[in-house]
């Protein structure tokens, strides 16, 4: 995915994080699910796999694929 896009959808997560109430320990899939419908299903992408975290020497990566329309 973009690097931009990328970006895009590791702050919306970040953002999201920050506002959103449900259970305890779910926060994070929550902000994905979220992010996924806002930032990616809007271009006909779903989610794959994902690391918004940057490591040493490793970047942030998004991998997406295809929406499936039935």
């Amino acid at each position: 995915m973009k690097e931009s896009q990328t970006r895009r959808f590791c702050s919306c997560i970040k953002k999201v994080r920050k506002y959103i109430k449900p259970r305890r320990g779910t926060k994070e899939s929550a902000a994905t699910a979220i992010c996924v419908k806002s930032v990616l299903q809007t271009r006909g992408r779903t989610l794959r796999k994902f690391h918004c975290k940057t490591r040493k020497g490793k970047k942030a990566y998004v991998a997406t694929q295809d929406l499936i329309k039935k």
